[in-house]
């Protein structure tokens, strides 16, 4: 008895622009919209930052988690993948509101000495973690397309299905994807620690100790 090995073959059909690997694009794309958005208050002058930072928090973690199943597991993706993609375009849209928000807040605190030092740490490493979250979210949703295609559920559009249809390309979208999941992680936790380490030192130095 012969196992093939080969993928799927590709079913012929017209461009749909309706499928979810374009419409994960397309809203991919919109959520740089809140990229210029500041708001450095919600209500009674309550700071926006500290609250904003609750979804990203939440929805990085759990779209790394998410991402992580998927590679070993994938039939994960195809129940969960549309889910699971625009849970990483929400989360990385909201990096660049609270980011903002840290903008403005920063701005109304005139910190100094070892707070400010922390500060500028922190929101450094927040770029960096706006950088390189929206190339996760890039690289999900393209191993999302790429794992419909290899399984013979092409898209039409054949300047998507030659290139991400290949064995190759699959292979190397889940291990960049493992990839940009660990470092995604890593600076997470960083810019979480820096901004608490810096609340700390205000406290401290609002005290006079």
């Amino acid at each position: 008895m012969t196992v093939s090995t080969s993928p799927a073959p590709l079913r012929l059909t017209g461009v749909s622009w309706r499928r979810a690997e374009f419409v994960l694009t397309g809203l991919a794309f919109l959520g740089f919209l809140t990229v210029p958005i500041k708001i450095s208050t919600i209500s009674n002058d309550l700071p926006a930052h500290p609250l904003f930072l609750h979804v990203p928090v939440v929805l990085i973690p759990l779209s790394i988690l998410g991402a992580l199943i998927m590679l070993a597991r994938p039939r994960f993706y195809e129940r969960h993948g549309i889910l699971l993609c625009l849970c990483a375009i929400v989360a990385m849209s909201s990096i660049f509101l609270t980011m903002q928000a840290g903008v403005a807040l920063l701005a109304l605190l005139h910190l100094h000495g070892q707070a400010l030092t922390l500060i500028l740490k922190h929101q450094a490493a927040a770029h960096i973690l706006a950088i390189v979250f929206t190339l996760f979210t890039a690289v999900l949703i393209l191993n999302f397309a790429s794992h419909r295609i290899s399984a013979g559920n092409p898209t039409g559009l054949t300047l998507a299905d030659a290139p991400l249809g290949t064995p190759a390309i699959n292979l190397a979208l889940k291990g960049l994807l493992l990839l940009l999941a660990v470092v995604s992680a890593y600076y997470v936790f960083r810019v979480g620690d820096l901004g608490a380490r810096a609340v700390w030192e205000s406290r401290l130095h609002a005290l006079g100790r």
